[in-house]
């Protein structure tokens, strides 16, 4: 039966292995990724005094690629001097005392909302776009005497005074509501060398469609392509559940079909990702926000971490505080020194592998389902192995089990049986490779011992990637679920393995008071252990440590995880000298030493589960855990020994 198990393993492990090597091959030859600045920012830096085309040598000069442009609004033409937005008072205000009449019909002829005053040199374009925008919103108004002879109309809403009032919780929407891009302006930034990159948000309906007419057209003209979405919401998603639309997934297939690209914001919870992400597959380009003036610091190495670990491609630089400016507290100088700064640092730093340049989407991963199916088979088979151990009727119910697994996915084609499985044969992967330390009879067993739990760990991460392939696991819009369990799981399985056999003698053991310290000094750390676990616990590690994983990551490329190098392996590799040269309650202690070591192993299998990380980059890293690891645990077993030697001596002067 073992044999059978270890063939289908080996028959699925090379069955996968395509999967493995185009995921690589891919993720190796994507090495550009993109600098965007918003044009709002420079914009304000041009008005606060600085030279446009000082500001635009500059960002060209550092390897600024791309300028993100949203659509203008009636706010953006006032601020032209094209238009003029009137209140009812300021409407009255310009009435003399003599005509009462007009001041009534201002006063109660009309809902509450803003006077728009077209000047006449404004486009046609411009005009006919905000009388199509706001639909039955906006009537044109002809019996204001003091206008005769002009263009004026009234867009009902709140006014400029009610939102002054607190009435209003957000900028005027009439100002803000999209009416089309400003086509000259993007097509004199394309020429500059620039990509445009549109800004939209969830405020574009029926009446303003016609401004993603304009993107697609510029798309052809300029060569945009990529979106970034505002807000917390993506375009058509409802503003609330209760209301069925299904906008979201319409307006998402008219723009994959356009060929737009999608740039979703790492670590922002943007409401419709997944309808987009479902549609538009592999279009999908992460993005990475770095604002210079939020007071966080380490810009340089967050933007070259995302873009060397994390697979991102994007990163959106901020160069400017307009609050700020507009508070005077940092001069429009002061700003764009700053700026310039970060920007030409994270350049330099950047790995020599990537270059700054115009980002692209990966090429499509797509998995032949036979190829799925070989890996959810082959996960069946490794699980059984592992269950060997126990007995083989638990072994034939185990690969029985994970097969009604594959045939759920088979039947549904539901990622959730995928991640189910991969979540298993992560955690009996980590398991297995740490319990493969039980037993040692010399001490080059101790080193076969090793590299057989580190092959066990890899074969475990490699059917966790064979199974989450594709895409959207590769841009992290759908990720491996169950983190925590497979932080706690492989420990105490471990432990419960090797307490089997004296179950009773554990139990019936005098406790102590000196137990519940130990116990509780376990918890505590396996609490830790879980918080600190994933990508986004950061604010668990100190400042201290952080400058540690810097200067590693400086040293090496790419540092090893600390649960590997300091704690799991040296631990592992202690254990196993123990269980070698000890007799009795001894060897006992190595035996359950082991369940520590299993947060290398466990650590080895997370690192692969993380599939938005460049293969290499995990290979690389594991390397080290195990060299470093295995070095420090020699450390260990000579201190070991120190301390076995001396310590008959130190008892007695005590």
């Amino acid at each position: 039966m073992k044999k059978i198990f270890l063939a289908i393993v080996a028959l699925s492990i090379l069955l996968t292995a395509p999967l493995i090597y185009t995921r690589a091959k891919v993720e190796w030859k994507n090495d550009t990724y993109e600098m965007i600045v918003p044009y709002e920012e420079i914009r304000e830096l041009v008005i606060r005094g600085l030279d446009e085309k000082m500001i635009i040598d500059t960002l060209n000069e550092n390897g600024v690629r791309g300028i993100s442009f949203e659509p203008m609004g009636i706010q953006d033409l006032e601020r032209k001097g094209q238009v003029l937005t009137l209140t009812k008072s300021d409407l009255i205000s310009m009435v003399q005392n003599k005509d009462e009449s007009t001041r009534e019909k201002i006063l109660y002829s009309r809902a509450n909302g803003l006077y728009v005053l077209i000047r006449n040199d404004l486009e046609q374009r411009w005009e006919d776009a905000i009388v199509q925008s706001f639909g039955d919103r906006i009537e044109k108004v002809t019996d204001l005497p003091m206008f005769e002879g002009e263009s004026i109309y009234f867009i009902k809403g709140l006014n400029k005074q009610e939102l002054n009032r607190g009435m209003g919780s957000i900028i005027n929407p009439i100002l803000t509501r999209p009416i089309g891009f400003d086509q000259e302006l993007m097509a004199a930034y394309a020429s500059y060398g620039f990509e445009p990159v549109f800004r939209i948000g969830n405020n574009i309906d029926e009446n303003n469609e016609f401004v993603l007419e304009q993107m697609k057209q510029l798309q052809d003209e300029l060569g945009g392509h990529k979106i970034i979405f505002t807000g917390n919401q993506m375009l058509g998603v409802p503003p609330h559940p209760d209301l069925e639309l299904d906008d979201a997934e319409q307006y998402a297939l008219r723009l994959k079909n356009e060929g737009f690209v999608i740039m979703p914001i790492e670590f922002s919870e943007q409401k419709g990702l997944q309808t987009y992400a479902k549609e538009f597959n592999n279009k999908i380009v992460r993005l990475h926000s770095l604002d210079f003036f939020d007071g966080r610091g380490g810009y340089t190495e967050r933007a070259t971490r995302a873009v060397k670990e994390r697979n991102i491609r994007g990163l959106y630089l901020h160069i400017a505080d307009i609050k700020k400016l507009e508070e005077e507290v940092i001069t429009a100088e002061q700003s764009f020194e700053i700026a310039a700064k970060e920007i030409g640092a994270i350049r330099e730093q950047m790995a020599d592998k990537h270059e700054a340049g115009i980002a692209q989407s990966f090429d499509v991963l797509e998995p032949a389902k036979w190829m799925t199916m070989a890996a959810l088979i082959g996960v069946a088979a490794f699980i059984a192995l592992a269950a060997l151990m126990v007995s083989e009727k638990i072994a034939i119910l185990t690969f029985a089990g994970m097969l009604l697994v594959a045939a759920g996915y088979f039947v549904t084609n539901s990622v959730m049986f995928l991640q189910l499985a991969a979540l298993a044969v992560a955690i009996v992967a980590a398991t297995w490779a740490a319990v493969s330390g039980e037993y040692i009879n010399s001490k080059k067993e101790i080193v076969l011992k090793f590299l057989k739990g580190a092959c066990i760990a890899l074969i475990g991460a490699w059917f966790v990637m064979a199974l989450l392939y594709g895409n959207l696991f590769l841009v992290k819009i759908i990720e491996f679920r169950g983190v925590k369990l497979l932080f706690v799981l492989p420990i105490l399985l471990t432990a419960l393995h090797m307490v089997r056999d004296h179950v009773k003698e554990v139990a019936m053991a005098v406790a102590r008071n000196y137990y519940f310290i130990i116990f509780a000094v376990i918890c505590a750390a396996l609490a830790i252990l879980v918080m600190r676990s994933g990508n986004d616990a950061t604010e668990m590690v100190s400042g201290a440590e952080l400058a540690v994983r810097q200067g590693l990551e400086d040293l090496l490329f790419v540092r090893p995880r600390t649960k590997e190098f300091l704690i799991g392996y040296p631990i592992f590799v202690l254990a196993m000298y123990i269980i070698y040269q000890g007799k009795g309650w001894e060897q006992r202690i190595g035996r359950y030493l082991l369940a520590g070591g299993a947060i290398g192993f466990l650590s080895t299998v997370n690192t692969f589960t993380h599939l938005h990380i460049p293969i290499y980059i995990s290979v690389l890293r594991t390397v080290y855990g195990f060299i470093f690891g295995a070095l420090i645990g020699l450390v260990l077993i000579f201190l070991y020994r120190l301390a076995k030697k001396y310590w008959p001596l130190l008892q007695e002067r005590l």
